[in-house]
């Protein structure tokens, strides 16, 4: 069999095993906090809740619009989260078949590679699975992109469209919208130019227009622009570009990181890829949230990127050989680290979510600030979830004040004593907390005392 045949089938088992992996980590992979924090806003939003309006909220209000109706029927809380994942799954799978598309003058193994090499680049997979606004927001800027890049009058508009969505998802993709659309003002003629961006920018104010009258319409625009406009400008952050991100990422995946960085020296060939992928990175010096999600919308285009730079490399037969056995090696490092994730498993999260189910009805409310070990009851407080990396926006007094009356409220007849989240709560919420709960023997959730 010839080397390019080997180069095919060696693809193909690649992200079938990505494909596997996947599926052994949507089952077993432990849910990231954040997950069940959008589960349970698409809960109240399938209730007839308004983001921000009802709720505290500070992410993409489509998202939870479009997770509503997929989480919202199953009874039990595994099912619910499962269909999260499984929503999620589809975006993976429509972005893969974005990066893979054919390119103009390239080779037909390039975008399958990158296909390949982005399914096994750490922080794509791991973050990819997690039922986050990212997600989709990653998938409708790689559509823009290939909008961008298809000769057409429609490519704007459609192009702006979608970009307009991406920023009620996440403003996570406004960076590289921005580059997007700065590559493309530099490739194209200036009549070209002048249809393109103009329609572009006609869509995406389209798009912001219906969000804003949505809103206005439901008495929210307020609220909207208090949390998902001023809260995210004015997020603290927990400077963790390097640490969090950027460091473990390079030391998980450096061969698509060195080709990828080092393909981008031929940039005028695919300016519109090349300004999303400068432009996302610099935002993590940017964003005050720059967490290993943000690299969602840097690996699709380095990935694209980096198989070209391989594949230009790889002329010879004994090139073509290194560079298999090196992407071998780059694809099986985290395919280990993924294997040990589904060992670990989530069963004592799941057993958290049957204390709830179990011990309250339906309508019960829960108080918790941070553990989503009952994400699929109502909370008790308007305020519902408070991370580390926020503590600071927030005055104490008033959330001690706006903790303390929904633990002491009747309605409330459950609270989840998460001890490291009480322990960076101002100590009057603890305090409260026992004058008020007791344990339920089971998990971490604790009752209400009677007569209390």
């Amino acid at each position: 069999m010839s080397l390019r045949r080997w180069a095919w089938a060696g693809l193909a088992a690649a992200l079938l095993g990505a494909a596997g992996l996947r599926a052994g980590l949507t089952l077993h992979r432990y849910y990231d906090t954040d997950e069940l924090v959008h589960l349970h806003a698409a809960l109240l939003v399938a209730r007839g809740n308004l983001p921000f309006r009802d709720f505290f909220a500070h992410h993409g209000p489509l998202f939870w619009a479009a997770l509503a109706p997929v989480v919202d029927p199953p009874h039990d809380p595994e099912a619910k989260a499962l269909a999260g994942r499984l929503l999620v799954s589809l975006f993976w799978l429509g972005s893969l078949l974005l990066v893979a598309r054919p390119r103009r003058g390239a080779s037909p193994l390039e975008g399958v590679l990158a296909a390949a090499w982005l399914a096994a680049f750490s922080a794509f997979a791991l973050k990819s699975l997690e039922i986050r606004p990212d997600v989709p927001g990653m998938l409708l800027v790689l559509g823009a992109a290939y909008a961008l890049t298809r000769p057409g009058r429609e490519s704007g508009p459609v192009a702006g469209l979608l970009l307009g969505l991406a920023l009620w998802f996440t403003p996570k993709a406004a960076f590289p919208a921005a580059g997007l659309l700065l590559g493309a003002a530099w490739r194209l003629p200036a009549k070209q130019r002048a249809r393109v961006l103009g329609g572009a920018a006609l869509a995406g104010t389209v798009v912001a227009a219906a969000v804003l009258a949505y809103f206005a319409a439901r008495g929210g625009l307020g609220k909207l622009w208090s949390y998902y406009f001023l809260y995210n400008a004015g997020f603290p952050g927990a400077g963790v570009a390097w640490s969090a991100t950027l460091k473990p990422s390079l030391l998980s995946d450096p061969l698509m990181w060195a080709a990828g960085l080092w393909g981008l020296r031929r940039w005028r060939d695919r300016p519109e890829e090349a300004g999303a992928l400068i432009a996302a990175l610099a935002g993590l010096g940017v964003t005050p949230s720059a967490y290993p999600q943000h690299l969602l919308f840097v690996a699709p285009f380095l990935a694209g990127f980096a198989s070209r730079e391989a594949l230009l490399w790889a002329k010879t037969r004994d090139r073509g050989l290194v560079l298999a056995t090196a992407l071998a090696v780059s694809f099986l490092v985290p395919a280990a680290h993924a294997v040990g994730l589904i060992r670990y498993g989530n069963a004592v999260q799941k057993e958290r979510w049957r204390c709830a189910t179990d011990l309250l009805p339906n309508g019960a409310a829960v108080w918790d600030s941070w553990s989503g070990d009952s994400f699929h009851r109502p909370h008790a407080a308007f305020i519902w979830f408070i991370p580390e990396d926020s503590q600071k926006y927030y005055e104490p007094s008033i959330i001690e004040k706006q903790y303390a009356e929904a633990l002491a409220s009747p309605r409330t007849r459950a609270a989840v004593r998460c001890v490291s989240c009480l322990e960076r709560l101002p100590k009057g919420v603890t305090e409260t907390f026992d004058r008020y709960f007791e344990p339920s023997g089971c998990g971490r959730l604790w009752v209400r005392k009677r007569g209390v």
